[in-house]
């Protein structure tokens, strides 16, 4: 199994579209679908953020060897669709709206 397939089934196990996943790294949803198509490959630091947040080893997605799955979860899937949602809002608002929701998120601490 290449380096593809292994982003495409971890992201599929953990029923994130391309641009849920896209959003959470921090990169655009046709650099994400260009890993799974073998157009371009992630940088480290990419590859290691989707392994954190597909819950899978480093090791595993970066070169098929080891344990698939981590042995303590680091996320949970829903956690990461809901983070995905607002950073999509996020990116909507204006300055002074997202100046207000931090304030908001610091209060509710």
């Amino acid at each position: 199994m290449n380096l593809t397939t292994r982003i495409l089934r971890a992201r599929k196990e953990k029923k994130l579209s391309q641009q849920a996943l896209a959003d959470l790294i921090g990169v655009s949803r046709s650099a994400l679908a260009q890993w799974e198509t073998e157009m371009s490959s992630p940088s480290l630091a990419n590859l290691r953020k989707m392994a954190e947040l597909l819950e899978v080893s480093f090791e595993w997605l970066a070169t098929g060897r080891g344990n698939q799955y981590l042995s303590t979860p680091v996320d949970t899937v829903c956690d990461a669709e809901v983070d995905g949602e607002i950073i999509r809002e996020l990116n909507r608002m204006n300055l002074k709206k997202k100046r207000a929701i931090l304030n908001v998120m610091r209060a509710m601490g």
